[in-house]
């Protein structure tokens, strides 16, 4: 099992980070966390589960609590990402 961490510009919207990180995933393996860190959302990628069969889903947090998972999806884990320049609590769904 190896990790891989990649980072992001957060100029970027929350949709073009969900499809930077999908295209990413089929080189690195699944995406296990995100962070805000400075000007950049770091993303930590686990090749043990290479790559991700099923499409990511990321969606702001309510308050400090994870969205309701949507219907056909699994709730991965909550991080942080930066969107358009402002941080953000979010949640990161595999969707089927």
């Amino acid at each position: 099992m190896a990790t891989n961490k990649r980072k992001y510009k957060g100029s970027l919207t929350l949709g073009k980070l969900e499809i930077a990180l999908e295209a990413h995933e089929q080189l690195f393996g699944e995406v296990t966390a995100l962070e805000a860190i400075g000007e950049y959302t770091v993303a930590t990628y686990d090749d043990e589960d290479y790559p991700a069969e099923a499409s990511l889903a990321l969606l702001p947090m309510i308050g400090d609590s994870a969205p309701p998972t949507p219907d056909g999806a699994t709730h991965l884990f909550d991080g942080e990402a930066l969107a358009l320049g402002q941080k953000m609590k979010i949640s990161a769904f595999r969707t089927m």
